[in-house]
């Protein structure tokens, strides 16, 4: 109980000093623009300005789409890559740490292909597929796939053998050792996995839309910057910051559903 009520004033204080320092990037917005004049307009438009964009974007369609319908292809394109990586990552990840031949066989192939920047695939996707939806899907992908397999692969490889060995005394097949075992014990690493490849997918999918993208929150700045409208650029990039801010939020609180066994250990500890 003690440290739980230690943890409490913790988190208040957490939270208090993250709202004191955006109150304070927000007033030094509004006295460097709207305030004092300090910057160009032009340059950095105040948030009055921003705010008043916001708004007529909800309502006006801007290359194509409201605020809103930028934010969905989006969140759409972004949702078919990261799910694609979290159904393939996965079991690579098992297979990497359980699978000695296949490790070697693919492992140099995955090393390679790692290393390689998500954009530099944005040219050859274009090819293969024109500047399509699956195509900056592809891009979210090849961004995401990488830290589910490593952290899965991780995970799976620090599970003690022990548990592997009592399982098998108690007669359990591969089948049983994977969804009582694997699966369990490697989940905080492929739930660490999970939020960086969404991370990933996520700041990759709007680089993406700058280049080919014909909806989504990434064109939405480029078409900004193409009629000089500042307010629009602006729009988009606290959009796409806050939108990453609420599913990282959404993908932590989601813990404790994902894997109730922690939060229940963690509980008697306390």
């Amino acid at each position: 109980m003690a440290a739980k009520s230690k943890q409490m004033p913790d988190a208040m204080k957490a939270k208090a000093y993250g709202t004191t320092s955006i109150g304070l990037l927000f007033l030094l917005w509004i006295l460097s623009t709207s305030a004092f004049g300090l910057i160009d307009l032009r340059t950095l438009p105040s948030p009055m300005m921003v705010i008043e964009r916001f708004a007529l974007l909800i309502a006006d369609p801007f290359s194509g789409a409201t605020i809103f319908g930028h934010a969905l292809a989006s969140l759409t394109r972004w949702g078919g890559g990261v799910l694609l990586a979290i159904a393939l990552g996965i079991p690579t990840g098992i297979l990497f740490a359980q699978a000695p031949v296949f490790r070697v066989l693919a492992k140099p192939v995955f090393e390679l292909l790692h290393y390689v920047p998500p954009f530099a695939w944005v040219p050859i996707a274009v090819l293969w597929f024109g500047a399509s939806t699956f195509t900056q899907q592809m891009v979210v992908f090849v961004a995401a796939f990488p830290a589910i397999v490593i952290n899965t692969q991780l995970g799976v490889a620090h599970i003690d053998k022990i548990m592997f060995d009592a399982a098998k005394v108690f007669g359990a097949g591969q089948g049983a050792i994977l969804r009582r075992v694997v699966i369990p014990g490697a989940a905080p690493s492929i739930y660490t996995g999970i939020r960086i490849a969404v991370s990933n997918g996520w700041m990759a999918l709007v680089g993406a839309e700058l280049v080919v993208g014909k909806v989504g929150l990434g064109f939405l700045i480029s078409q900004g910057q193409q009629n000089l409208s500042v307010s629009t650029i602006f729009v988009g990039i606290i959009s796409i910051g806050v939108l990453g801010v609420l599913i990282d939020t959404a993908i932590q609180r989601s813990e404790g559903f994902v894997m109730p066994w922690r939060s229940h250990t963690s509980g008697q500890q306390e």
